[in-house]
This record gives C-alpha cells, sequence and structure tokens, in this order.
C-alpha cells in the first residue's frame, strides 16, 4: 500500500524539517534585487501539510522522498502560503489553514455541479411526460381566425368570447379596487372574522393587478340589414298612424316599471343605499348635408342637394366670413352692486384723498406748460412776506387790493356752493321720497286711540305733522264712542309721528288753563304724585307689504257703523277691532 507509507515517511520528514530551524541560530543570507526588493518565490505546498489536513478528495497522495519540497502539479499557487517549499523551514499550522480552504472550495464546486444536474433531469422528465421528444420543449398554440375574425380551436369550434363590461362611474371603479385588494390579500368575506389571520402592522409589498386590455367588438353577419329593416318598417307605421296605437301598451310599461323603480329607490333612500348609475344621452342621427355645407353644393337632376354631387366653386372666395354672435336668453343679468355705507371717518380719509389727487394733477400740468401758474393767494397774514419791498412802498393801497382779492374769493366761493345746490323742485321731491321710503320693502303701521279730539289744537297737529311727514292713513273722529289715528310710512317717519303722538303734544293742556288761581294755591298745599295719562295710547305697532291708504284724510263719524264702513271700504276694518282690545 502506498498510503500507509506515505504518511509514515511524512511523519519524520516533517519533524526533521522543523528541527534545523531551532539548530540554526544565524538566517541565511538572501539574494537581493537591484532594485532593492526581495523576489516573491512561488507559493508551493509541502505534502506533510496536505497529510496532516487529511488529505484532498480527487488529488493522489505523493510519496514524501526526493521531491517532498515542491508543489503538486496542477495545482494553483494561491493555495500555498508564501514560504511553505524552499530551502527554509515550513510553519505547518499556516499549511494546514490553506489546505482546509483549499478543501471547502473543492466541496462547494462539488454541490454546485451536483444540483445543476438534478434540474436538468428535471427538465427533462417534465418534457417526457408532456409528450415531447428529447431536446424539443413546449411550444405555443397556433391562433386560428375564420373569415369573420373569430377565434377557432383546433378542431374548427369558434372560441367563445365574453363581454367585458368596464364600468366608469368612480363609485363602481372603487368598488372593483376594493375587491381586488380584498382578492390580493387574502381577505375573506364579511362574517369569517374568526378565521381572518391577515395582520395589518406586518409590511409587504403591495401586489396590484393590470387592467385588463379592450378587445375587438366584431359585428355578426346581417346585424345591420335587420337594423336597416327595422327603421323602415317603423317610418311605414308612422306615416299609416299604427305606431301611436303600439306605442300605447309600451307607455304604460313603461309608467309601471318606473313605478316599480321610484318605489325600489324610496326603500332604498329609507334603509340608507342608493345604487348611482351612469345616465346614457341620446344624440340625433348624423345627416347626409351638413347645414354649413349646403350653400356651396349644386342641386342634382331631381333639384335635391345631396353629399355626392358637384361642389359649386362659384361660392368660394379668399374672403373669411364671421358669423354675427347670438346673444343666449340663459345669461343671467349681473346684480347691481349694494351701496357701501362709509363711516365718517372713512369719508373724510377719500374726500382728502380725492382733493390731494386733483391738486396733483393741476401741479403736474403747470410743471409741462399746459396751465398757467396762478396769482399768489395773498391774505392780510402774509402781507409783508409775499410782496415784500411793495408793501413798504406804498402799505395803503398794498391792503385795498389785498381786501378786495379776498373779497372777490369769498364771493366766488358763494357762487360755487350755490351752483352745487339743487333747485327747489327736486330739494323738495328728495326731502319728500326721503320721507315715503319707497324703496323699503315694508312700511311701517302706527294705530293710536285718542281720549278726546275737541281741542282743535290738538287736531290740527295730527292733521299737519301727518301731512309735513308724508305718511297715509286717516283719524276718525267719533264723538261719544272712540276716536282713532292710522298712519302709515316710513320708519323715520313713523319714528317722528310717534314721539309726537306720545310726548309733544300736552294732552291735558285746555284743564289746567280753566284752572284759577285760588284752586292753584290749595293745590299746592296738598301736593299729590301725577297719575298715569290715558289720553292717547298706542294699540299697535307694526309692518305690512302693501299700503291700505293712498293719501292722508281726517274724517267725522256720526256712529261707529259709520266709522267701520269708513275702514271696511279701505280694508282696514281690523284696526277698529283693536279698540276693544
Amino acid at each position: 500500500m502506498d498510503e500507509p507509507e506515505g504518511i509514515a515517511s511524512a511523519e519524520p520528514a516533517g519533524i526533521a524539517s522543523a528541527e534545523p530551524m531551532e539548530e540554526d541560530p544565524k538566517p541565511k543570507k538572501t539574494r537581493k534585487s537591484r532594485w532593492g526588493q526581495e523576489p516573491e518565490a512561488p507559493p508551493v505546498v509541502d505534502a506533510g501539510a496536505i497529510v496532516l489536513a487529511g488529505g484532498m478528495p480527487g488529488f493522489p497522495m505523493p510519496s514524501m522522498g526526493a521531491g517532498a519540497g515542491v508543489p503538486l502539479a496542477g495545482t494553483p499557487a494561491s493555495m500555498y502560503p508564501p514560504g511553505t517549499f524552499g530551502g527554509g523551514g515550513m510553519d505547518l499550522s499556516s499549511a494546514a489553514q490553506a489546505a482546509r480552504e483549499a478543501l471547502e472550495k473543492a466541496k462547494r464546486a462539488a454541490m454546485f455541479q451536483r444540483q445543476i444536474q438534478e434540474q436538468m433531469a428535471k427538465l427533462k422528465n417534465q418534457g417526457l411526460a408532456a409528450g415531447f421528444l428529447p431536446g424539443e420543449g413546449p411550444k405555443a398554440r397556433k391562433l386560428i381566425l375564420d373569415e369573420f375574425g373569430r377565434e377557432l380551436d383546433e378542431e374548427g369550434n369558434v372560441v367563445p368570447m365574453k363581454p367585458q363590461v368596464v364600468s366608469t362611474l368612480k363609485v363602481n371603479i372603487n368598488r372593483e379596487k376594493e375587491a381586488r385588494m380584498k382578492k390580493i390579500l387574502g381577505l375573506k368575506k364579511e362574517g369569517a372574522g374568526e378565521q381572518n389571520w391577515f395582520d395589518n402592522s406586518l409590511k409587504t409589498p403591495l401586489r396590484t393587478e393590470r387592467a385588463r386590455r379592450r378587445t375587438f367588438r366584431f359585428v355578426e353577419e346581417g346585424s345591420l340589414v335587420k337594423k336597416e329593416q327595422r327603421l323602415v318598417k317603423k317610418l311605414q307605421e308612422k306615416a299609416l298612424g299604427m305606431d301611436k296605437e303600439k306605442e300605447q301598451p309600451k307607455k304604460k310599461k313603461e309608467e309601471e316599471k318606473r313605478k316599480e323603480e321610484h318605489d325600489e329607490d324610496s326603500k332604498q333612500t329609507d334603509m340608507g343605499v342608493r345604487k348611482i348609475e351612469p345616465k346614457i344621452m341620446r344624440r340625433e342621427p348624423i345627416p347626409e348635408v351638413e347645414w354649413w355645407d349646403t350653400p356651396f353644393l349644386r342641386e342634382d337632376s331631381l333639384g335635391l342637394k345631396r353629399q355626392y354631387t358637384e361642389v359649386n366653386v362659384e361660392k368660394i372666395t379668399p374672403y373669411v366670413e364671421h358669423p354675427i354672435p347670438i346673444k343666449t336668453s340663459t345669461e343671467k343679468e349681473v346684480n347691481d352692486a349694494s351701496m357701501m355705507h362709509l363711516t365718517p371717518k372713512e369719508r373724510k380719509k377719500l374726500r382728502r384723498l380725492k382733493r390731494q389727487e386733483r391738486t396733483q394733477e393741476i401741479r403736474d400740468k403747470i410743471k409741462m406748460g399746459i396751465l398757467q401758474a396762478p396769482p399768489p393767494k395773498v391774505k392780510m397774514s402774509n402781507l409783508m412776506r409775499v410782496l415784500g419791498d411793495e408793501a413798504i412802498a406804498d402799505p395803503s393801497q398794498v391792503e385795498r387790493k389785498v381786501r378786495q382779492q379776498v373779497e372777490q374769493r369769498r364771493k366766488e366761493h358763494e357762487q360755487r356752493n350755490e351752483a352745487r345746490k339743487l333747485p327747489a323742485e327736486e330739494r323738495k321731491q328728495k326731502k319728500k321720497q326721503k320721507w315715503m321710503a319707497e324703496t323699503e320693502p315694508s312700511t311701517q303701521v302706527l294705530v293710536f286711540k285718542i281720549k278726546d279730539l275737541a281741542n282743535k289744537r290738538h287736531l290740527f297737529k295730527i292733521d299737519m305733522n301727518a301731512q309735513q311727514f308724508h305718511l297715509t292713513g286717516c283719524c276718525i273722529s267719533c264723538p261719544g264712542v272712540a276716536n282713532i289715528v292710522i298712519v302709515e310710512g316710513g320708519p323715520r317717519a313713523s319714528k317722528r309721528y310717534k314721539k309726537l303722538m306720545t310726548r309733544r303734544i300736552k294732552w291735558n293742556e285746555d284743564q289746567t288753563k280753566d284752572d284759577d288761581d285760588g284752586d292753584d294755591d290749595d293745590d299746592e298745599e296738598n301736593v299729590t304724585a301725577p297719575k298715569l295719562q290715558d289720553h292717547c295710547v298706542l294699540v299697535w305697532e307694526g309692518a305690512v307689504k302693501q299700503r291700505n291708504f293712498k293719501n292722508w284724510k281726517v274724517t267725522h263719524a256720526r256712529s261707529e257703523q259709520e266709522a267701520r264702513k269708513t275702514l271696511a271700504d279701505r280694508g282696514a276694518e281690523h284696526y277698529w277691532e283693536m279698540l276693544a282690545r
């Protein structure tokens, strides 16, 4: 046997090679290169190191004889550490490490080869099981189409194609996305909460399905001819009047369907669920010739302008036609912006800014030479500063001129103010509109009950103030029954008239004048608190939409029936009934 001999001979060789290293104290002289660096020797592996490591698979074990310090043939130099072979000593630990690394590399390469062979065997077996010969693989199925473009199988049968429904509403698209996400993530239907083991906290790659491509829609043979026949039949029935008889049962069915759908929608709305369906827009059929092309076509033998008639070249010119735009009646009228009410401080600021702009504009025109600079504005306070030497020469004459200029400026100012004032008629009309307040949406109404109207002064004040405030209504005096005053007008006039009736008029002034002086002395001794006055009482105050009276009038009634008739003629009898309350 060669192996035991090699092993036996390797042990003393290794020991013998290690002993001289200990005995030789002086290091050997090494040859230096001309570049000042020792040349590197090719690394070799000692056979003893390989034997100590357990040997390498696939390599024969050489005998450790004369060639003990020579590297193995066919082995790479990188497998051996430097200084392993040569005249010097050998380090056993480094040699064993190198041998171990080489052994691991060889094992790894063998494992890769074994895996590749197993995979090739699997592929070969799969091909044989599918009915393919060795060296052949699976092939794609042939696409067979008939004369109409339909797909056929190998036996010649038409392959059925399912129509693909594509939803366009956002609600339905979101539902489909949720269904796809549940299918991808492995979620089950509702009610299976205990069997659902999906953990939302885990981070998983999001997988999405690709949108399916739209397929061709082939037209079946004879479908267009049948459609044309149906249209011709409908036109004939319409001409004979037979379509109305057929439309009646259809209308009844449609009404029944609408009622059913309405009931279903009402039920769904009660439940809180409502299905959203897309709206189908009906379009008119495309005409043979568009209206904008008819002027440029010539008439045929029948006097009609059709699609394939000749074009009238004489009508074509190099000019561009600009049609007149038609105003649409559906445009909404823009409401006028409501007037902004400024505060007194804001009004002063706005007036000051406008005056500054006007002054600056005049200054710019003077600088450009458009206007002539005005003379200096001389006053008694700046007389000496403006005129200077001229005032010193003749002060009396200068003072006379200055006073004339001041008076002239005052007159011009008053004339400008008079020019800005409205004429007397316009001013009167403006004041009347302010009191009447016709722009207000509602009218203020006041109803007063007066105890006694025997005093002519009181009646005069009631009448004249109502006319001056431009109020409408009436004053009915019915002695022994009741006296009523009804006024209608704007909020400002109503407020003034209410103050007149409740505060300004002294209803008991006649009683104080009739008292004697002796009685006054007795009253001074017994002073008591004044009693509540019920001479004039405000019965009702409110707003109405329309006025019941066209003007103001004072009337005298002899009885209650006459007073009621006066108010009933103007639709205001309910005011008399308020007096009883």
